[in-house]
């Protein structure tokens, strides 16, 4: 698979550029259905992921970046699926599903956009709830800071521990499961938002 081919060249070289200084890294280490959660601030952050997991990671973009040919099979290569963010895309939502009860590794950006700021987080689709529910698999978030890094700065990520959604299903029985599952998933976020800052 082309992927592999190209991960195994480029990670080692992305990993010595970027140097990331991960807080909690044991976390990142996972088998079977996962789905990595991340912000989103710059083009270049599904990449990161993909070197900082070390497995094959499938995304899911937006279907505005799969126009031409040309970029719908670069992204498909780089095992990318599109979704229609402006409707319920239930044929992306499945898919996603049974790339999960396949065992893969699933990376999504819950703000279904590019942040224009590290600083703010924007509001999190609950489709990354949805899904997890709907496949009963965990979720690791994670968050980057960028913040414009120099030649020889290190990237910072501080990832948080997995997120099973029957466990916060169980913990709220009067709050509807995806905003339970949602909510968890924003306050590890800010969480991490902070320890990232401080590292």
């Amino acid at each position: 698979m082309l992927y592999v081919v190209v991960c195994a060249i480029l990670k080692p070289i992305l990993w010595l550029y970027g140097r990331p200084k991960i807080h909690n890294r044991a976390a990142l280490k996972s088998k079977g259905k996962v789905i990595y959660v991340s912000n989103h601030v710059k083009m270049s952050d599904p990449v990161w992921i993909a070197v900082l997991v070390w497995r094959c990671v499938h995304f899911m973009a937006k279907s505005t970046l799969f126009t031409s040919k040309l970029m719908a099979t670069l992204y498909r290569l780089a095992l990318a699926f599109p979704v229609n963010q402006r409707t319920a895309d239930t044929k992306s939502i499945r898919h996603a599903c049974q790339l999960l009860e396949k065992g893969k590794a699933f990376g999504i950006f819950p703000e279904g956009h590019r942040c224009s700021t590290e600083v703010d987080m924007d509001a999190f689709d609950k489709g990354c709830a949805f899904i997890a529910l709907r496949a009963d698999a965990p979720i690791v978030p994670l968050y980057i800071v960028h913040h414009d890094r120099k030649f020889g700065q290190r990237l910072r990520v501080a990832v948080g521990d997995p997120i099973y959604p029957a466990e916060v299903k169980a913990r709220c029985p009067g709050k509807k499961p995806v905003d339970a599952v949602n909510a968890a998933i924003t306050d590890s976020m800010m969480t991490l938002r902070e320890i990232a800052e401080a590292m």
